[in-house]
């Protein structure tokens, strides 16, 4: 094998462990890149002789270890994520317009949260005790912090 099919060769098995480290776990395709490496040195010595073989499976062990040392580094990762701060809250808005003893209705099921419509407004509402279906009226027994508790009106 020649030098370049052997370097491509521990390249792909390099490969194939970090994609097992980071992406898919199991430890079959880490077992697999391993074989690759140990088989593409074990080639170098073969074929190559002893002082190829050294630098062969030197090269790749530095390689390695800088690769997963690059992984390793927060600022790596920092480029595939998102690079605003979510500041939002849920119901900052909406939560003043309604008030304890308001009546709306359920949009969808509440179970034990869910959407409810206060005249214009549609916020998020948790369920005191019960599952309350869909198109449902509904009243606000407490507001707590920006948690908005509802019953259902007894007909």
């Amino acid at each position: 094998m020649s030098l370049s099919v052997l370097i491509l060769v521990s390249l792909m098995g390099i490969v194939l462990i970090l994609l097992d480290l980071f992406f898919i776990p199991g430890g079959v395709v880490a077992f697999i890149g391993l074989a690759l490496v140990v088989f593409a040195d074990y080639q170098a010595f073969e074929e190559h002789g002893n002082s190829m073989g050294w630098i062969f499976t030197i090269a790749s062990g530095i390689l390695s270890v800088l690769l997963l040392a690059q992984f390793f580094r927060a600022s790596f990762w920092n480029r595939f994520g998102p690079k605003e701060e979510i500041s939002g809250k849920v119901n900052t808005e909406d939560i003043e317009s309604v008030h304890i003893g308001d009546r709306g209705l359920t949009i969808g099921a509440i179970r034990p949260s869910g959407s409810v419509r206060f005249g214009d407004f549609i916020v998020e509402a948790h369920a005191k005790h019960a599952v309350i279906a869909a198109h449902t009226e509904v009243e606000i027994v407490s507001i707590d912090d920006n948690k908005i508790i509802i019953k259902p009106i007894e007909s």
